[in-house]
């Protein structure tokens, strides 16, 4: 096996790429994703022990709502469906997060709860550690390749062209390139597309503060405002994201936040962590999604093309599917049937129910 990566690994660029991702198993009323989730956490546990030195951090979830939990929302249906799953998150009041949980305003967030088996990993870190495994099993990584074409033939694919002209032949052929996966293969631009989500680190004075078990990953009312955010770091490095519907990006330009992307920051901190809000700005980045018109993932073969596998459309959602999501690739390649597959098959565009790519 040989895998084609302009480089370097982990790349930069690339989403995945970054001081940390959240794990959880939240996702509403959503029994596959929520399955998928209990079966990621699992494999997270066991790279924990096999590594020895651990990148995934069960902090757990801080889910918030500024009005009651209701039927229909995503907090709501999140708490029931784990409860029914066996799972134990524990509901969250204005009293309850006053006295166990740093920073958030008074009287802000009415309802929430707090679901423990949850957390963190750190996603660049775990990325250079699958790559050094993917090597010693006899993996050939081509760092510093970039993908030219598809060597077609007649209906097929035989395999790739790459910087340069060369070639690449194989028996089939996976893309599996994140948000450049539109451009690469133009025919899907119509189901999926890359967008641009604002990352912002601050930094904070006590980092101590501003960590678990007080400060926990968290989401603020997150189907209306999008804002989640991470515990600082030792280095007093605090993470806060935005999941929105972003905004279409080029993937090989300047990565840009822009202003109009910060100011909103600066009143959600005001209202939610007051003492947060005149922390200052370390660093900012723009975080790719790929997006698919209903938020699903998109493994499947290419119906037109034999030989060619497309592994697409995490649409903000997918690196705590890490432990999973490679097996499921695996079996999709190979023909072996998957429970989960059918979710992720090929398909045609049409009306969904969700806000387009917002399927938390």
């Amino acid at each position: 096996m040989t895998i084609v990566d302009p480089g370097p690994v982990p790349r930069p660029a690339a989403a995945s790429t970054d001081i940390s991702k959240v794990v959880r198993m939240d996702y509403g009323a959503d029994e596959l994703y929520t399955a998928m989730s209990e079966a990621a956490l699992s494999g997270w546990d066991a790279w924990n022990a096999a590594w020895g030195s651990p990148l995934y951090h069960q902090d757990g979830f801080l889910l918030l709502s500024t009005d009651a939990m209701q039927p229909g929302g995503f907090e709501h249906d999140s708490f029931a469906l784990l409860r029914r799953r066996g799972h134990a998150p524990e509901r969250i009041r204005p009293d309850d997060l006053k006295d166990r949980f740093t920073g958030w305003a008074a009287g802000r967030y009415r309802d929430g709860y707090f679901n423990p088996r949850a957390g963190w990993v750190e996603s660049g870190h775990v990325l250079a550690r699958l790559a050094a495994e993917a090597a010693a099993h006899g993996v050939h990584l081509a760092e510093g390749v970039a993908f030219e074409g598809l060597l077609e033939t007649g209906a097929g694919v035989a395999g790739i062209r790459t910087t340069g002209s060369a070639e690449l032949r194989a028996d089939v052929v996976l893309i599996a390139a994140g948000a450049w996966t539109p451009a690469l293969l133009p025919r899907l631009a119509g189901v999926m597309w890359a967008v641009g989500q604002p990352v912002v680190h601050l930094a904070v004075e006590r980092p101590a503060e501003w960590q678990a078990p007080g400060f926990p990953v968290w989401a603020a009312d997150i189907s209306r405002t999008g804002w989640y955010g991470f515990p600082a770091l030792a280095d007093g490095t605090l993470k806060i994201g935005r999941h929105g519907p972003g905004r279409l990006v080029d993937p090989d330009e300047p990565r840009t936040v822009l202003p109009s992307e910060l100011a909103p920051l600066r009143d959600f901190l005001r209202e939610s962590l007051p003492a947060l809000s005149g922390a200052p700005i370390a660093a900012t980045r723009l975080c790719l999604y790929c997006d698919t018109f209903d938020g699903d993932f998109w493994i499947d073969r290419d119906p037109e093309r034999a030989g060619l596998i497309v592994a697409a459309g995490d649409s903000g959602h997918g690196f705590k599917f890490a432990p999973v999501l490679g097996p499921l690739v695996a079996d999709v390649v190979e023909h072996r049937p998957n429970n989960w597959a059918a979710r992720f098959a090929w398909r045609t565009r049409a009306a969904d129910s969700k806000e387009a790519a917002r399927a938390m």
